[in-house]
């Protein structure tokens, strides 16, 4: 489909304001903002639009088929899962995204993710908090009485990444210095092992915590189930802060409720937003399970480099010198 070239004043359309208000862009423009866009309003939303910029709206064939002035889609994030890349490229129209702006906050949010199961922080507080439980059964039983055997400490955990980029190398950087043995998975079903890393199924085998930072695509999807939760230590905590998909959510939940693993946290989900309706892991009477609404990327410094990353990439693109792409107009 031909789509125009040359544009005077672009129409910016922000599907989902969690970065609002944008950063002021150097070219002509008008800006509509929505604080969320479902998928049935997405087409009247983005009629009239040349540039959409998304962070968690699906963004579907349907939706874009209509969108005859449309020449970029600006993903607020690394992840472009939620976007219908096929269609884009049979349309013509761009895609880019924000690469590595949010590394930090997501790195740090596994660890939160991750000291709060293995010291069963939120059981603690519950305990502590009805003032019944300690005065009667002694300090020490109710540090420990559902913890057996007791928490490693760092220096005793391995830590495996599964996916090694930004994201992944942030990890493994932050769980050295914790004091943690950290290991790098090599992908599920590789023939050959790269340097630094080691064979998946050995990394099963091997990991006290399981932390996965990996895209969501053909190789990673479904990459944790019955099988690897089955082989893991029964101590083991497994963090998802990739996407969801990667974890089977039916398995993770059968797990651990038969004691299979430790713990579990995640702060993605296979459908999102996720709800009782269609995720099982919102099951309170699931055991060891630490659940955060995909927020591990919030923070100051986050926010500050995805509006500085968006201006940029924007810019960029209406001067014709598109940056961090990942498809190109035509």
């Amino acid at each position: 489909m031909r789509r125009q070239s040359t544009v005077t004043k672009h129409n910016i359309v922000v599907l989902d304001d969690c970065f609002a208000p944008c950063a002021q862009f150097d070219f002509d423009y008008v800006i509509t903002y929505y604080s969320s866009t479902e998928p049935h309003q997405l087409p009247a939303r983005i009629e009239d639009a040349t540039i959409v910029i998304v962070t968690d709206t699906r963004v579907t064939r349907e939706g874009i088929l209509g969108a005859q002035r449309l020449q970029l889609v600006a993903a607020n994030g690394t992840g472009t899962d939620r976007i219908d890349k096929t269609a884009l490229r049979e349309l013509g129209i761009g895609l880019c995204n924000l690469p590595a702006q949010t590394t930090e906050s997501v790195a740090e949010h596994a660890l939160a993710l991750y000291y709060g199961l293995r010291r069963n922080l939120l059981e603690m507080h519950a305990i502590t908090m009805a003032g019944k439980a300690w005065a009667t059964c002694g300090n020490t039983q109710i540090r420990f009485q559902r913890s057996t055997p007791p928490p490693r400490t760092n220096a005793e955990e391995t830590m495996v990444v599964l996916g090694y980029g930004t994201l992944g190398k942030k990890i493994e950087s932050l769980g050295k210095a914790l004091g943690m043995n950290v290991v790098i998975a090599e992908r599920k079903g590789a023939q050959e092992t790269r340097p630094g890393r080691l064979p998946f199924p050995q990394c099963l085998k091997l990991g006290t915590i399981f932390v996965i930072a990996a895209p969501l695509n053909e190789t990673t999807q479904g990459m944790i189930g019955t099988s690897e939760l089955a082989a893991m230590d029964p101590t083991s905590l497994v963090i998802n802060i990739g996407r969801g998909g990667i974890i089977d959510e039916l398995a993770l939940a059968h797990s651990l409720r038969k004691g299979q693993i430790g713990g579990a946290a995640t702060d993605v989900y296979e459908i999102e937003p996720a709800t009782t309706a269609n995720s099982p892991l919102l099951d309170p009477t699931i055991p060891n399970l630490l659940l955060s609404p995909h927020t591990a990327w919030y923070s100051k410094r986050s926010i500050d480099n995805v509006l500085l990353a968006q201006k940029l990439n924007l810019e960029a693109f209406v001067a014709g010198n598109m940056t961090n792409v990942v498809i190109a107009p035509r």
